[in-house]
C-alpha cells in the first residue's frame, strides 16, 4: 500500500528509487586453498557468512558467486565506512580474512 499526496507521488517514487540505486556495494571474494570449486562445506561457510551479514542489518547480500579457485558474494550497504569493518570482522572470526578481498563496486 502507498501513501502520497496528490501529484507528490511520481517525485517520491523516482527520488526511492534513485536512492536505491545509489546505494554502495561491496564485492566479498574469498580465495581457496586449492584451484578447484568450493567443497559443499565451504560454500555452507559462505552461507553462513552472507546469513550473519543480513542477520546483522550490515547489508542485504544480493548475489552469490563461486568458481575454480575462490567463492564469494556482493552486498548492497547503506555506507562502507561502518560496514566494511563489520564484514572484516566476520571474515576474521570464519578464519578467512587472510584469504579475502573486500572492493567497493558500482551498483
Amino acid at each position: 500500500m502507498i501513501f502520497a499526496c496528490k501529484g507528490e507521488s511520481a517525485d517520491v517514487v523516482k527520488r526511492t528509487i534513485a536512492e536505491t540505486r545509489t546505494k554502495p556495494r561491496v564485492n566479498v571474494q574469498i580465495r581457496l586453498d586449492r584451484p578447484e570449486l568450493p567443497t559443499a562445506d565451504e560454500l555452507e561457510q559462505r552461507r553462513k557468512l552472507e546469513s550473519d551479514i543480513e542477520r546483522q542489518n550490515i547489508g542485504a547480500v544480493l548475489d552469490s558467486q563461486a568458481g575454480t579457485g575462490y567463492m564469494g558474494f556482493t552486498v548492497e550497504v547503506d555506507d562502507t565506512t561502518t560496514s566494511i569493518p563489520r564484514i572484516r570482522i566476520l571474515l576474521e572470526n570464519a578464519g578467512v580474512l587472510q584469504r579475502s578481498t573486500i572492493k567497493i563496486v558500482s551498483p
